[in-house]
């Protein structure tokens, strides 16, 4: 294993086939967005195993860390501390105090295991939602659990809106057995992200004893084409969707997600809201979700399939 300071000019073949592989073809990142300006004025970390290169990362003079990928075959191997470490030595080489980075939502766990705490930016890039993270460098790691499942009791509403999709990927990312949904809008970009999709494929597939459950409000022309449903159709028997044909209650007319019996967020096109740490409140929201649960019906959209 090899990792290296090196220069746009040095390295571009390296740094660009990392890149294209988990970006553009993984990530479907447009081209157009992924690369810029700011290569060749940076600097980047290279790493390879023996000639094989296979994680990378830019620093720019700000102390930005971004562009971080690991090849797909690659990523328990520790690529990604390894290169947190080198990029905060050179910071601390250089008499840089902190270092700070736009984390994907679904890395959010990554950085903080690794001393990083998020701002209160978050924001849409590439269609993917992502949350900007710093860390103070030379100082043990902070003790807030902030966002953290089962943990973060605190209570967090933000207006911007990539907040919703940011905590719904936090939330389902650290969920073991259950995500039961309640759906009042299914056009929200939440439920049609591809990212946020795929993140319910994934608890689905971790465990033989994970659980999802969704209520729509009403049926619409063409619902059997939604991606939420066209995943149903592929998962196994633990994602139901059923649909409940009653007057929506003001108290619960906004999408709301439980997680683990532990966090509980809601959400609309205004403002969303979460606590990821409300065993109280996330009873009270199940126990609401169980009486419509019990009186919900299979979709006619859902047979046809």
């Amino acid at each position: 294993m090899e990792l290296n300071f090196v220069s746009w000019d040095e390295a571009q073949s390296s740094l660009h086939y990392i890149r294209q592989k988990v970006f553009i073809e993984e990530q479907q990142v447009p081209e157009f967005l992924e690369w810029d300006s700011e290569d060749r004025m940076a600097i980047h970390i290279l790493g390879k195993e023996g000639n094989r290169p296979v994680a990378c990362a830019r620093l720019l003079r700000d102390g930005q860390l971004g562009r971080l990928a690991v090849l797909k075959n690659y990523r328990k191997n520790g690529w990604g501390m390894r290169i947190l470490r080198a990029a905060e030595q050179r910071l601390m080489s250089q008499k840089k105090t902190s270092i700070y980075l736009n984390s994907q939502a679904n890395s959010y766990q990554f950085y903080f295991r690794n001393g990083f705490r998020p701002n209160d930016k978050m924001f849409w890039d590439a269609n993917i939602p992502h949350i900007q993270m710093h860390k103070i460098l030379s100082r043990p790691n902070p003790t807030n659990k902030i966002f953290i499942l089962g943990e973060d009791d605190e209570n967090h509403t933000s207006e911007q809106p990539a907040a919703c999709p940011v905590w719904f990927q936090i939330g389902s990312n650290q969920s073991r057995r259950e995500i039961d949904i309640r759906i009042d809008d299914l056009c929200h970009p939440v439920f049609n992200n591809p990212f946020c999709v795929d993140n319910l494929r994934e608890f689905i597939r971790q465990s033989q004893k994970t659980q999802i459950r969704v209520i729509i409000h009403k049926e619409t022309p063409g619902l059997s084409e939604h991606p939420l449903l066209l995943l149903q159709q592929r998962m196994s028997s633990r994602f139901k969707i059923r649909c409940i044909n009653t007057p929506i209650n003001k108290e619960h007319c906004s999408n709301q997600v439980l997680f683990d019996l532990k966090g509980y967020m809601r959400f609309d096109y205004q403002a969303s809201y979460c606590n990821f740490n409300n065993p109280l409140s996330v009873s009270r929201h199940r126990l609401h979700f169980e009486q419509e649960w019990s009186r919900s019906k299979q979709l006619v959209e859902g047979r046809k399939i």
